[in-house]
């Protein structure tokens, strides 16, 4: 039996708005006064008011932190993967109350907003799933503000039911297993006419809101971009249209015509690469005119990104388990937690997830829960079979239209991720004059204390960290290797070699001049050739300086780098070889998970080692010539965005 709870009253809260001439505090009586930043800060601390976007109003204010009950964080709980503009104006908008016109209004609307979430919460109490109460319960042991009225709302006693340990945050727990789709029919060759496509371009435009009929101009478009669906002629020579047309056209929607029309006709994806994550949120909204269902579209529409976008189960769980010692985590973590079961498909970086949510909860520790640095063990992972990442990849198979970007369909093309049973048949590229700088930006070199030290911490795993997401090959590797000796003893040299990486604090190191090892040893004297000749102070923004003439010793310790680099090179290539032998030698006794994970391991090792070791090699002995028209090289100090240490760079782009 729940003990009677009852909700607090949204009356019995002050209120705070943030303006350009100081603050408006509502005070629970009504009175509404105009408060200096040092006046906030007192009454804050003694009754927090509610807000919207604490970090914003706390920076107006000129304030570090001010003590409140955030409305988003209410909002995030309630509508979980559901944007809404972080202002009060907007969260009255997504609540469809009467938007408020001056700041006296705003300040008055947030108990408003308050009480329509509240109630809202409420109705839902009857339905409310389990997960949803247990992570309401983690909050509010994490000292959630809102916990106590949430837990109200929601009819939890909280001090009915004893915790186990990450109860309601372990959504790994929760989330459905994919399956592996049925090989596909090989595609159709079915062309897309003129006609059809104008017919079409005519039903999407008619199923905007504004009910407006096709241009002239745009219906010529989609009739030109038809020829791009036309079946080849010759082997080896793909049909290319390149099409050009002025600000205002609708050039989505005018391509979007025919890509759809072939990928129904012929049961393959048509993959569409854009610029921008802006540019891919446009064409997914621009496809609700297509899929009215949201569950349709769904199945036919998919974004695809780079790991590094998506939600990492394995991280999370990490996360989870640290709740124990901070227990106020919990807090940001359940946000994340009813966001990642009401997601689309986990993606954090410009997807479902709103903005605003990541200024709460952290960007940094948000970033923190993705794959950033190439350490995905695939099918090894427990979370393996609900990974988002893995989900997104086979429902792109089976989907109509896959919303990509540039970088990630050439880096697919050049350096494999899909086999010739998966590999789109047709591609679009929006805005493709990008096609250049996203080029230079996936295949450009950059060799950098950053990039090193990263090498190194992929290949030997976080040093002095206990417990860390950062494994290290040695671990990702072993039981894929087995009782190969050679294999073995390649991985015990590479990992020996890797020690003469940059290791932790060589940002220290090389502004007191005590390196360790060729790679610091280099930075630091590109360091001090940067000082000495950029011009003017970095401000905040780091200094560049040409590369030639190199300053005295510079040469010899490239050269002392580059052959610590080519030494690692032969440990990678063999244990490439070893583990392509396996895949050869026992493709009777290795089930798909095993073989899609050594083959990913494989395609890590060559992209995010072999490559980059020749890659910096070769700008390293590049300092021997004169510089290359093709090539734009430099040498900078650049400043870290989240610490403040510098970081020497040697950078390269063709």
């Amino acid at each position: 039996m729940h003990r009677p709870v009852t909700i607090p009253a949204p009356s019995s809260w002050p209120a705070l708005v943030a303006t350009a001439r100081g603050a408006l505090w509502r005070s629970p009586d009504g009175a509404i006064e105009r408060l200096t930043a040092g006046n906030v800060a007192v009454r804050a601390a003694g009754t927090p008011p509610l807000v919207c976007h604490a970090p914003a109003v706390a920076a107006r204010l000129g304030l570090e932190d001010v003590p409140a009950l955030d409305l988003l964080e209410l909002f995030a709980f309630v509508r979980p993967a559901r944007f809404c503009l972080p202002t009060v104006r907007g969260l009255c908008e997504a609540l469809d109350l009467a938007v408020p016109a001056t700041p006296d209004e705003e300040v008055s609307a947030l108990l408003q907003v308050a009480r329509g979430l509240l109630d809202e919460l409420d109705d839902m109490a009857a339905l409310a799933s389990p997960e949803m109460k247990d992570i309401a319960l983690a909050m509010a042991r994490g000292s959630w503000p809102w916990g106590d009225a949430v837990l109200a709302a929601l009819g939890i006693d909280q001090g009915a039911k004893k915790p186990r340990p990450g109860a309601g945050l372990d959504i790994w727990r929760t989330l459905p297993v994919w399956e592996e789709p049925p090989p596909a029919p090989p595609p159709g060759g079915a062309p897309v006419e003129p006609r059809e496509a104008r017919l079409r371009l005519a039903q999407l435009v008619s199923a905007g809101t504004n009910m407006a009929e096709a241009r002239p101009t745009q219906s010529d478009y989609a009739s030109a971009a038809s020829e791009a669906f036309a079946p080849r002629e010759e082997e080896d020579k793909p049909r290319v249209v390149l099409l050009e047309a002025g600000t205002g056209v609708g050039k989505t929607l005018g391509y979007m015509a025919p890509a759809s029309l072939w990928a129904e006709k012929n049961g393959a994806p048509v993959w569409i690469a854009t610029y921008t994550r802006n540019l891919q949120r446009q064409i997914d909204s621009e496809l609700d005119r297509l899929h009215r269902d949201s569950a349709e579209k769904r199945r036919r529409v998919v974004i695809r990104k780079g790991r590094e976008n998506y939600l990492c189960l394995l991280n999370f769980q990490e996360a989870v388990m640290r709740t124990g010692l901070v227990p106020e985590n919990a807090v940001g973590l359940g946000l994340l937690a009813r966001w990642a079961l009401a997601s689309r498909d986990g993606d954090m970086i410009g997807g479902d997830l709103p903005a605003w949510l990541l200024d709460l909860v952290g960007r940094s520790r948000v970033q923190r829960l993705a794959d950033r640095r190439g350490e995905c063990i695939y099918s090894a992972c427990e979370h393996y079979r609900k990974c988002f990442v893995e989900r997104t990849i086979r429902r792109a198979r089976q989907a109509d239209i896959v919303i990509a970007n540039h970088a990630l369909v050439m880096i697919q093309a050049a350096m494999g991720g899909l086999d010739d049973a998966t590999r789109p048949l047709r591609y679009v590229f929006d805005e493709g004059h990008h096609l250049f700088d996203a080029a230079d930006g996936a295949f450009g070199a950059h060799l950098s204390g950053v990039e090193t030290s990263d090498l190194r911490r992929w290949l030997l795993g976080a040093e002095g960290r206990r417990g860390s997401r950062a494994r290290g090959l040695e671990r990702r590797l072993s039981d894929l290797i087995g009782e190969d000796v050679e294999a073995q003893q390649a991985l015990r040299r590479l990992l020996d070699l890797a020690q003469q990486l940059p290791s932790p604090n060589w940002q220290t190191r090389l502004a007191d001049g005590t390196v360790l090892g060729p790679a610091e040893e280099f930075l630091a004297l590109v360091r001090q050739q940067v000082r000495a000749r950029a011009a003017g102070d970095d401000q905040g923004f780091g200094q560049e300086c040409d590369v030639r003439p190199l300053n005295p010793g510079l040469i010899e310790a490239a050269d002392r780098l580059a052959d610590a680099l080519d030494k690692m090179l032969t440990p990678v290539r063999r244990l490439r070889q070893a583990l392509r032998t396996k895949l050869e030698t026992e493709a009777d006794k290795l089930d798909s998970g095993q073989r899609s994970r050594i083959e990913g391991v494989t395609r890590s090792l060559a992209n995010r080692c072999e490559l980059t070791l020749e890659a910096w090699r070769a700008i390293l002995r590049g300092l021997h010539n004169d510089p290359d028209p093709a090539f734009v090289d430099w040498f900078a100090v650049e400043r870290a965005q989240q610490r403040e240490a510098d970081a020497a760079a040697l950078g390269l782009h063709c």
